[in-house]
Order: structure tokens, then C-alpha cells, then sequence
């Protein structure tokens, strides 16, 4: 997870897209909006796209959320890319 990178995760029973720290100011900063910042507008669309297409074909319904750093939501993808993250290994 770094803060360039926009993630799109499906665990079946979820469909999660991830933010990383820089994405998510320009977001807040609205380049999107932006003639000039076309290619930050697409990179933001486009996994949303995705993930709309997945949850077409998808039974039961997964569900779906967009979540950034320091977010609530965040927890169940780290959960999921680390999951030993929160457990001590003994040695």
C-alpha cells in the first residue's frame, strides 16, 4: 500500500477500492475536476467502473466501499493484504 497507487481489491465479499495519501489530496484538492488533470480524473473513475462491473455479475451482492489512509473502512484491507499484521509470531 503506498501512497501513489490506487487499489482495487475483491474479496468476494467485498469489493473495496483504496486511496492511497497522495491520491486522496488530489481528490480533496479536486484536480479532478480539472481539464488539465484528465489522466487524475480517469484514475479515479475507472476502478469505480470496475468494480460496477464485477458487482453486475456478482451473486450474492458483495459489499462495496471506497476508503482512503486513516479511514475507518481501512481496517478490513489491511486485514486482508496482512492479515498476520495484528498477531505476534512467537520465536
Amino acid at each position: 500500500m503506498q501512497d501513489e497507487v490506487v487499489l482495487l481489491m475483491d474479496t468476494f465479499f467485498y469489493i473495496c477500492i483504496w486511496k492511497g495519501q497522495t491520491i486522496a489530496t488530489w481528490e480533496e484538492q479536486k484536480y479532478h475536476e480539472d481539464p488539465e488533470y484528465e489522466n487524475v480524473k480517469n484514475l479515479l473513475e475507472d476502478p469505480v467502473q470496475d468494480a460496477h462491473y464485477i458487482m453486475q455479475e456478482r451473486f450474492p451482492m458483495p459489499r462495496f466501499f471506497i476508503t482512503k489512509p486513516n479511514d475507518t473502512q481501512e481496517r478490513k484491507i489491511k486485514s486482508r493484504i496482512n492479515p498476520n499484521s495484528s498477531t505476534s509470531t512467537p520465536q
